[in-house]
């Protein structure tokens, strides 16, 4: 399992996670990867849903809140509570707790924005991730 921590600068607003999300989202999707966005909250995944739906003109992120739409469910799902069984591929973490079931993922993003208390959230990921033997890695993204 490969777990990266995508560290924005200390100046980052905290709507930069969402964005920096979103980016990751639409990478993940274009190379056909099906991603869980787990947010901190509802209002966070509505958030996250109605950004999805405005973040590229030219091109649609087929995407859903877990639990609403079809079955199938589309390549890209927001959750905020326990995470659904049957998703496998990449698990984005924006909640404040490591998600349990995350070890069932072939990968887990974290996105750390600028605050001292998410940078201590995200320590506190990182040194339990350590702990329980996976390999972390970190990306210090620029403004």
């Amino acid at each position: 399992m490969e777990i990266t921590f995508y560290v924005l600068a200390a100046d980052a607003p905290l709507s930069a996670r969402l964005t920096t999300a979103c980016r990751l989202v639409d990478k993940a999707w274009q190379q056909n990867r099906k991603v869980l966005l787990q947010a901190a909250s509802r209002a966070e995944a509505e958030a996250l849903d109605e950004l999805l739906w405005a973040f590229k003109a030219e091109a649609f992120i087929p995407h859903h809140l877990v639990g609403d739409g079809p079955t199938p469910p589309p390549p890209v799902r927001i959750g905020w509570e326990a995470l659904p069984s049957d998703s496998r591929d990449i698990l984005i973490n924006l909640s404040a707790d490591i998600p349990a079931g995350f070890e069932h993922f072939q990968r887990v993003i974290e996105i750390v924005a600028g605050s001292s208390e998410e940078r201590e959230q995200a320590r506190g990921h990182w040194k339990e991730y350590k702990r329980l033997g996976y390999a972390v890695q970190a990306h210090e993204l620029k403004s």
